[in-house]
């Protein structure tokens, strides 16, 4: 004689992963959702959702992420989910890798040191203007310029605690990715 256990499996949440950058904002590439004090597999529906059942109550957090975003968390409590309506949106952020389609005026780089390592957490700024970031962990990094009527002459500001500050001269591209080919290079004090 054979018993069979009967579960039953209720959606606590689904899940909706954005991108920040693209115009339909459907992500690019592989993606993942997260989630703390979950045991259970986290499905992808053919929708694109990601759900969540059976979520323990108390609070979790999502983290959502991919091959080309940053990781991005939200924390939900499972007492403020309305279970008529069950959604939650997620807007990821690209990272340096990330595929930018055509018409965007964006910078792209790498920070290494002599050892050609991988420099992370450098800022990088540029000079006369307002736009700056931070190198990523694989020390890539990317700036989007809005607005840029033309191609332009700019110079990165590159500075980073214990190493020399230095200036990149770079001609921008309108409406093109525009890669520095050589990595940049810091030198420690």
């Amino acid at each position: 004689m054979i018993f069979l256990e009967r579960t039953r499996t209720s959606l606590t949440l689904a899940v909706m992963l954005k991108d920040d950058y693209s115009p339909d904002k459907k992500t690019i590439g592989d993606v993942f959702l997260k989630a703390t004090g979950v045991r259970r597999e986290i499905f992808k529906h053919n929708t694109g959702y990601f759900l969540l059942t059976n979520l323990p109550d108390g609070k979790h957090i999502l983290t959502g992420s991919g091959r080309f975003y940053k990781p991005v968390n939200l924390t939900i409590d499972t007492k403020s989910i309305n279970p008529k309506q069950p959604f939650a949106e997620l807007t990821l952020s690209p990272k340096s890798n990330y595929p930018f389609p055509d018409g965007f005026t964006v910078l792209k780089g790498k920070i290494v040191d002599v050892d050609y390592k991988p420099l992370s957490d450098v800022s990088i700024k540029v000079k006369l203007m307002p736009q700056s970031t931070t190198s990523e962990e694989d020390g890539g990094f990317f700036i989007q310029f809005a607005g840029i009527t033309g191609d332009k002459n700019i110079t990165l500001t590159i500075s980073k605690s214990g190493y020399i500050n230095g200036n990149v001269p770079v001609l921008l591209k309108k409406n093109i990715v525009t890669r520095i080919i050589d990595p940049i290079m810091l030198t420690r004090l």
